[in-house]
């Protein structure tokens, strides 16, 4: 029997949450402590869950703090006295403080590391239109990303994906490494493998610029941001008649371009010319106002073929 702990406030922190609370009770191991982001400040984050449903079913002890480096959590989680801390899908690193208040300290990076360390992996990976990604177990450091690999895994991110059917293929991808690999956690031995230092490669920290969509790229990086920033994330966006565009969901055209931003076409879509190629716009919304599809967009706000779509307001 291991005394378990578990920080996370993400989407994915749910899953593998509830995976681990299954996998405890099958071995008898104790779920002591379970902390979770305050549902107040939720908002600042994308992709945020909360576990009541989880702390009904499993009778979880939840605790709710912004920072967990703050001596009242490191003084609760050492009272815990626990074997192992996860820590999967925190909105910032912690500190040694925290990873020492537990023998085994284990998280869940939604790459195939040493590739895509640090910030948003799923969002770049689509953003450079990458075909493969990864997901890794690995051992918990003060550094980013970089401690021993317990388990990981490769799949598949093609064209038509966005960021949610990614996002659902790197956590089916981590309840299979947490169910794998559980027998040796559980004993508190689970593998350490050292990362290639040689092949790693630093991800930069997502900013609200990153997602103007420059229409003098190609429709296929138009594209790519789009689909990699839509929700539940804030949304890939451009402007039109000094109004702030966001665009969810985009799909390629095979129109010849003209000006780049220029609006060539409208109908059931809107198609618009990009540096190379053409972009088929298929829902979007004026900032604070309802989603529209293409077709509802053009007659609420009477678009005309050659507007422009701008990358500044």
């Amino acid at each position: 029997m291991v005394n378990i702990g578990f920080i996370g406030c993400h989407e994915i922190s749910k899953s593998c949450l509830k995976k681990i609370c299954e996998l405890a009770k099958i071995h008898n191991d104790i779920i002591s402590l379970v902390i979770n982001y305050p549902p107040e400040k939720s908002s600042r984050y994308s992709a945020y869950a909360n576990f009541d449903d989880l702390q009904k079913q499993f009778n979880l002890p939840i605790y709710f703090f912004s920072d967990v480096s703050k001596p009242n959590v490191i003084s609760l989680l050492k009272n815990s006295n626990l074997d192992i801390l996860f820590i999967i899908g925190w909105h910032r690193i912690v500190p040694l403080s925290v990873l020492e208040t537990a023998l085994i300290k284990l998280g869940i990076h939604s790459s195939y590391l040493p590739k895509d360390r640090g910030s948003s992996p799923i969002n770049w990976q689509i953003i450079r239109g990458e075909d493969q990604g990864g997901t890794t177990l690995f051992h918990l450091t003060p550094g980013v990303d970089s401690g021993n690999i317990v388990d990981q895994e490769k799949f598949s991110i093609s064209l038509n994906d966005n960021i949610r059917d990614v996002y659902a293929k790197s956590t089916h991808v981590s309840i299979r490494l947490l169910e794998t690999n559980w027998n040796d956690i559980h004993n508190l031995k689970p593998k350490s493998i050292l990362q290639d230092e040689s092949k790693h490669t630093i991800n930069a920290i997502r900013r609200p610029s990153d997602g103007i969509i420059n229409w003098n790229n190609s429709s296929l990086t138009c594209y790519n941001l789009i689909r990699g920033l839509t929700h539940p994330y804030p949304g890939a966006f451009t402007f039109w008649n000094e109004k702030k565009i966001f665009i969810w969901v985009s799909q390629l055209s095979k129109l010849s371009p003209k000006k780049p931003g220029i609006i060539i076409e409208i109908g059931d879509k809107i198609v618009v010319s990009t540096g190379k190629n053409c972009l088929e716009i298929i829902s979007l919304q004026i900032e604070n106002e309802l989603i529209l599809s293409a077709k509802d967009f053009i007659l609420f706000y009477n678009l005309k073929i050659n507007e422009i779509f701008n990358s500044n307001n």
